[in-house]
C-alpha cells in the first residue's frame, strides 16, 4: 500500500463549510465520520476473505469472532484513519455478548504465516514439540487492493454527506 493516502478536494469542502457556517471542530467530526464509513468497505471485505481462508481441515471454523480484531482507527484530527490487523487500544473485544482477548495477533499469524513453531515445555507437552509452520493466507492485503480505489471514491461522497447531516443537526 506504501504512502500513497487519500487525496480529497479541499477547496469544495471549505466552501460547503463557509455556505453552512460550521467550524472547524465540525468539519473534523465529519472528516472522522467520512473516514470511518470508507475504512469500514476494506474491513468489510477482509472479513469476507477471511471467512474463505482454508486449510487442510477446511475453512476457518471462528471467522466471525477473528473478524473482530480486524481494526479501524480514525485520528481525533480526522485528517486520517489506518485500517489493519493490529491491537486497538482496547485490548479486548465483543463477541456475542461476552469480552474476549484481542484476537489481532491469530490475524496477523493467518495473514502472514509462520515459522516452524516449537512449544518451551509447559504443561502437558513436552519441550520441543513441533506444531509446524503455518503458510501465509494474505486474506488482508487482497480486501486491500480489492477495496481502496471505491473507498477513496465514496470518501469525497461521504465527507460531504457528514457535513450536510452535521448542519442539519446545528439548525434543529
Amino acid at each position: 500500500m506504501g504512502n500513497r493516502g487519500w487525496l480529497v478536494d479541499a477547496h469544495q469542502l471549505y466552501n460547503m463549510l463557509d455556505e453552512l457556517d460550521l467550524n472547524n471542530k465540525d468539519f473534523n467530526k465529519a472528516l472522522r465520520g467520512a473516514f470511518n464509513k470508507s475504512s469500514r468497505l476494506i474491513k468489510v471485505e477482509a472479513a469476507k476473505n477471511l471467512k474463505q481462508v482454508s486449510y487442510d481441515g477446511g475453512t476457518i471454523r471462528n471467522a466471525d469472532f477473528l473478524s473482530k480484531a480486524i481494526n479501524i482507527l480514525v485520528y481525533k484530527s480526522g485528517r486520517g484513519a489506518k485500517i489493519g490487523l493490529f491491537d486497538n487500544r482496547k485490548s479486548t473485544i465483543r463477541y456475542k455478548g461476552d469480552t474476549y482477548k484481542n484476537p489481532a495477533y491469530i490475524l496477523r499469524w493467518i495473514n502472514s504465516g509462520t515459522d516452524v513453531r516449537t512449544l518451551k515445555g509447559r504443561g502437558k507437552y513436552p519441550a520441543g514439540t513441533n506444531r509446524g509452520a503455518m503458510p501465509s493466507r494474505p486474506f488482508f492485503a487482497t480486501a486491500v487492493q480489492s477495496k481502496l480505489n471505491e473507498a477513496q471514491d465514496a470518501l469525497e461522497n461521504n465527507i460531504q454527506n457528514e457535513i450536510i447531516k452535521i448542519a442539519n443537526k446545528k439548525r434543529r
